[in-house]
């Protein structure tokens, strides 16, 4: 989900990836997915978080991490994209919505778009709850 600086929820996406040989280099796919879409939206600054400290800081001192090099390479390329770009680590609990749709979603079997059929009731609520504590 991205969200505007008051934390009401602009855009959504989702996409299904492969297995990764690692938590680290799943979470780098996910960012090179995050920055091409916010790219394909137009967005100029953006602002990622993350729950694994290791792939901030594998984003921040990407000479250090040479088995991920062509991801973070990746990466590097397409912040060059946008005119602001930041990394930060927040605790788990900062991303429990998107945490609990993918729960459901592989729970029930939903893999039409959560969102394209308006949504379970108790997510709306939470992304109200949400943007209401961001204020």
């Amino acid at each position: 989900m991205a969200r505007d600086h008051t934390g009401n929820v602009l855009f959504h996406g989702r996409d299904a990836f492969t297995p990764s040989t690692s938590r680290l280099a799943a979470e780098l796919r996910g960012i090179i997915w995050v920055l091409q879409s916010a790219n394909d939206l137009h967005l100029h600054t953006v602002s990622i978080a993350s729950d694994h400290s290791e792939t901030i800081e594998a984003i921040s001192t990407p000479g250090s991490w040479p088995r991920f090099r062509c991801l973070l390479e990746k990466i590097g390329a397409l912040c060059s994209l946008f005119s602001s770009v930041a990394f930060e680590v927040e605790g788990a609990h900062a991303n429990t919505i998107a945490r609990d749709i993918a729960k459901n979603v592989l729970k029930d079997g939903r893999f039409q778009s959560y969102f394209a059929l308006g949504g379970p009731a108790w997510l709306h609520q939470r992304i109200a709850a949400e943007a209401s504590r961001q204020d």
